[in-house]
């Protein structure tokens, strides 16, 4: 008699279906950008801002995900955030830069520092003459403030978001106190950033004057003609007195130098 094999039972369940996903309903305002809410900013009249509520509003720009902005009627939302036409630059205004080259102390004194500042800005299709902001105590000493004149303003090249001009210097008598604003774009407009070097040459002190001769400190690299002694340097990061005066350093280390047309 033939013995039957195993039985083998194959069962069948049934799994359910995942459900279909998620069909976005047309009247479900859009999620915001999680930078600047454009194209999906409210607003209310009564308010001078607006949420990230939802909405089609075209002259929105958002603030951080949380808020948001109207642009002013000239204006209009770049890369989300409110740009207007350029200021333009009021008349005899000139410029001023932080060169975006680097230096030693041993600039062949103030005229090879000049000739460093008018080079940079002739690479960078600058027009007129420019100077070194640099003291000397030389021959009874010259402070850099006294080496400019004039009562036009020293403007960046590159203006702020909303186009608008900066004026660090509104005049050669501003030179004694902090810029308006930091002096922290090169020669062809480019903003120097956290990881640029920040210091530059200034032998100048915090009030804009120059320290006195002494026999045991030098403040300005010898007149600017060697690398074995000390300077004054100033530093570009914030718009206070420090710009022209934070401290002393080695001459043969490589700073910049603020350049200003005259």
């Amino acid at each position: 008699m033939r013995r039957a094999g195993p039985i083998v039972m194959l069962l069948f369940g049934t799994t359910a279906c995942p459900p279909p996903p998620d069909v976005p309903d047309a009247s479900t305002p859009p999620p915001c950008s999680p930078r600047t809410c454009e194209g999906c900013c409210a607003f209310d009249d009564a308010t001078p801002g607006g949420t990230c509520v939802g909405g089609a509003e075209a002259t929105a720009c958002g603030a951080g995900g949380r808020a948001c902005e109207a642009c002013a009627s000239a204006e209009a939302c770049v890369r989300g955030f409110c740009r207007g036409p350029d200021e333009p630059a009021p008349p005899g205004a000139r410029v001023v830069f932080v060169t975006s080259a680097t230096f030693t102390g041993d600039l062949g004194g103030l005229a090879g520092a000049d000739a460093r500042c008018g080079a940079l800005a002739a690479d960078a299709g600058l027009p007129g003459r420019f100077l070194a902001f640099l003291s000397t105590v030389g021959d009874g000493g010259l402070a850099a403030p006294d080496r400019f004149s004039g009562a036009a303003p020293w403007v960046l090249l590159t203006r702020d978001a909303r186009g608008k001009l900066l004026t660090p210097f509104p005049s050669a008598d501003a030179l004694r106190g902090p810029p308006r604003s930091p002096v922290d774009q090169d020669e062809a407009g480019r903003v120097l950033f956290l990881g640029d070097k920040r210091q530059v040459w200034t032998g100048t002190l915090l009030d804009g004057g120059l320290d006195a001769p002494r026999p045991d400190r030098d403040t300005t690299c010898g007149d600017w003609t060697t690398s074995r002694t000390t300077g004054l340097y100033g530093i570009i990061d914030v718009p206070t007195d420090k710009w022209s005066g934070l401290g002393a350093i080695a001459c043969a280390s490589d700073n910049r130098l603020y350049c200003f047309q005259q």
